[in-house]
């Protein structure tokens, strides 16, 4: 039974990776890329009519997502809503990683970079990678009216990848993986400055002050709940803990 359920397991596993190669030479094929693709990153933009504005990379080795290479950024150059602005900062964020090599997501250039957009993002990137002489396939990934892939586009013109059913499947996986990455990060974000937002109200308690707390307790029901004495176990000066026991018993 154990050789069965092995040798069962290899032929899926072996079955698997041929699917994903098939995948990846179509994706060459269709893109006129010089070999399968061994590693793609993907980059997507989220915000909120501009605030808390956020990036994600994500990272698909060998066709499969590679979830510790994957990484977040915080638009820092300015405030507002411009996607395209924000693609340049993090490209060139993402380069600098790279010559600095401390990072192990950002050692290595990938084979091709794929953007959930379309001409706009292309062009907010490119200028970047030819100011440090990157030589990386870049195209951007297309969606229909409702938000599914429906393409990849390079400055030249859109191509079609429907018929292309491997190639296809992985691009739509690689577009909604980068999206949700995004949002999920997006909706954190938003979700603990309105936090941040409430415990600045408590007399004593800056911004970093509120931070530490979210970082300590994890939710405003734990902060709640926490007497004066949990709240210097965990650094806070008496007065401080004393001002939010009593703000939230009011």
């Amino acid at each position: 039974m154990c050789t069965a359920n092995a040798a069962q397991a290899l032929s899926d596993k072996l079955e698997r990776k041929g699917r994903e190669t098939e995948a990846l030479c179509e994706l060459a094929e269709l893109l006129d890329l010089p070999a399968a693709p061994k590693r793609i990153e993907a980059y997507d933009i989220s915000n909120t009519a501009g605030s808390e504005n956020v990036a994600s990379m994500v990272v698909f080795t060998d066709g499969r997502y590679d979830k510790a290479l994957f990484r977040k950024f915080k638009i820092k150059s300015f405030i507002g809503q411009d996607d395209y602005r924000s693609l340049a900062e993090v490209m060139e964020r993402r380069i600098g990683e790279y010559v600095k090599g401390e990072d192990e997501s950002f050692k290595v250039l990938p084979d091709l970079i794929l953007l959930d957009g379309g001409k706009g993002q292309l062009s907010a990137v490119l200028p970047i990678l030819y100011k440090h002489n990157v030589n990386v396939p870049v195209f951007g990934m297309v969606k229909d009216s409702k938000h599914k892939t429906r393409a990849i586009t390079s400055l030249d013109g859109e191509i079609q990848i429907k018929e292309n059913r491997k190639a296809f499947t992985l691009v739509t996986s690689i577009q909604n993986e980068v999206h949700r990455t995004a949002v999920t990060y997006h909706h954190t974000r938003t979700k603990n400055s309105t936090l941040k937002s409430e415990l600045t109200n408590i007399n004593g308690v800056g911004e970093a002050t509120a931070k530490k707390l979210l970082k300590e307790f994890k939710t405003i029901k734990s902060i709640k709940k926490a007497s004066v004495s949990d709240l210097i176990d965990k650094g806070f000066s008496e007065k401080v803990a004393q001002n939010i026991v009593s703000f939230y018993k009011q």
